[in-house]
């Protein structure tokens, strides 16, 4: 099993002179599994976020109506093995039969182990947390819109544009173009996959302070856009990894 990433570039820098303005909460973050959640060493910490891909497309297959797959019932019993006291979760494109279910459907009766997010907004631990999960016949600009700004943590399942977004496109001609936002690189057999919108959004309206999110497995990683609007973006997709990532996260206790 592999060891989790820790993320601490949040850190106030009179954190440690003056520990008791913070609350010090720890996150965790994982996104594609994909089946493999038994095989990933998953940290503890005070809330668990999943952004998404916990099945595979091909488990949903003749399936009759209300019937769901085993590996489904599988996550749930694993959330449910978890110790987080919070443990909050959105599906992806790979969670195709969700479109048969309500939201309430889904969270009394497929993920019965967490909170299931369905374009909506928490608070646990004094932090906000968004869900939005894989928009299957939704129109993507409509569906940022609605994210409230100014929010802790966003949860996607695609990522934004040119930010860790780098897919394998094997069935592609090859590009000899460099890329101006990638510093002139070439990317031959990859490229940038992540919502345009939702990169418009996030920099001009929502400015979260961490963006989690997965889909691509070639770029799992971290980027701290501190010269932009100060978002932390993390893709934490896991099934090429088995890698989950461990946030610390800092609240201003003066502020509250």
């Amino acid at each position: 099993m592999s060891s989790s990433k820790i993320i601490d570039v949040l850190k106030p820098f009179d954190y440690d002179e003056y520990p008791e303005r913070y609350k010090l909460t720890s996150v965790v973050i994982v996104s594609d599994t994909h089946r493999d959640h038994e095989m990933m060493n998953i940290p503890d910490g005070d809330i668990f976020l999943h952004c998404g891909d916990f099945t595979k497309k091909g488990d949903w297959r003749h399936l009759t109506n209300g019937q769901i797959p085993q590996s489904l019932i599988d996550f749930n019993v694993w959330l449910g093995r978890l110790r987080h006291a919070h443990k909050i979760v959105i599906c992806g494109n790979h969670e195709r039969g969700f479109e048969n279910f309500s939201k309430e459907e889904i969270q009394s009766k497929l993920l019965t182990n967490c909170t299931y997010l369905d374009n909506e907004l928490i608070q646990v631990e004094g932090i906000t947390i968004y869900g939005s999960p894989y928009p299957f016949n939704e129109d993507y600009r409509a569906k940022w819109s609605s994210i409230p700004s100014d929010i802790d943590i966003l949860m996607t399942h695609i990522p934004p544009k040119f930010i860790l977004d780098l897919a394998f496109q094997p069935k592609k001609a090859v590009s000899t173009d460099p890329c101006p936002i990638c510093d002139d690189a070439v990317h031959g057999y990859y490229g940038h996959w992540g919502s345009r919108s939702l990169i418009k959004e996030i920099r001009r309206r929502i400015q979260p302070r961490i963006h989690c999110f997965g889909h691509v497995h070639d770029d799992q990683g971290y980027k701290y856009d501190q010269h932009e609007n100060g978002t932390l973006f993390i893709n934490a997709a896991a099934y090429l990894t088995r890698q989950a990532f461990k946030l610390n996260f800092y609240r201003n206790l003066r502020n509250y």
